[in-house]
């Protein structure tokens, strides 16, 4: 199996090709451009190589906690989110900051409904009880641990390298294994050296 070695004007006409299929509504599409032989990835799209069956696993996952729809922190331009909502139809809100950049005349188109963070007093934002609260590729633990402290809701999600992995993210995926308010309950690894870590509040039954 090969690795993604494209040129710069290769990976601008690559990330054209999603964005156009992303406005098809095409998500296997999608899907499918992340999982050839090339091992494709682009971290301005997303950081994971999603599959169907991922997608899957999450709606899965949250509905068995009676969960209807995700709140995605720091989602980027938020492809991924995306690709939940439009092939499971379960809704996502992203959140982040920086509006100027998501939306600038340079910025990656984003096709969910996103929420900024830094635009609200003291700049977050209580996350609805009744959604899950997921982490893909998260990088500021100091603000991680005051979403999650906020957070009223039964399940986190956390998506990220494995321990091996030459990327990076913080929180990691496992990073809740030995918490005294989360137990993890299921994960699921990726191609490429990712994983995905669904964590349910203790005490929690539905």
């Amino acid at each position: 199996m090969g690795v993604y070695t494209e040129n710069y004007y290769e990976t601008l006409e690559r990330r054209e090709k999603v964005l156009d299929l992303m406005k098809k509504d095409d998500w296997r599409g999608v899907v499918d451009e992340f999982q050839g032989t090339d091992e494709y990835r682009d971290s301005l799209l997303l950081w994971i190589r999603p599959t169907s069956y991922c997608l899957h696993f999450i709606k899965q996952e949250i509905s068995q906690l009676g969960l209807q729809a995700i709140s995605s922190i720091g989602c980027g331009c938020g492809t991924l989110e995306w690709l939940i909502q439009t092939a499971t139809e379960v809704p996502v809100t992203g959140y982040e900051v920086n509006r100027s950049y998501w939306e600038g005349d340079h910025a990656i188109p984003h096709f969910i409904d996103i929420e900024y963070v830094d635009e609200v007093e003291g700049k977050t934002c209580l996350i609805p009880a009744n959604t899950a609260i997921m982490f893909c590729y998260f990088n500021n633990l100091e603000y991680f641990h005051k979403y999650l402290q906020e957070y009223q809701g039964p399940c986190v999600i956390l998506i990220g390298p494995e321990e091996h992995a030459k990327r990076h993210c913080d929180p990691e995926p496992l990073y809740l294994v030995d918490s005294e308010d989360w137990r993890l309950v299921s994960q699921l690894r990726l191609e490429g050296d990712d994983l995905i870590a669904v964590y349910v509040r203790k005490g929690f039954f539905l």
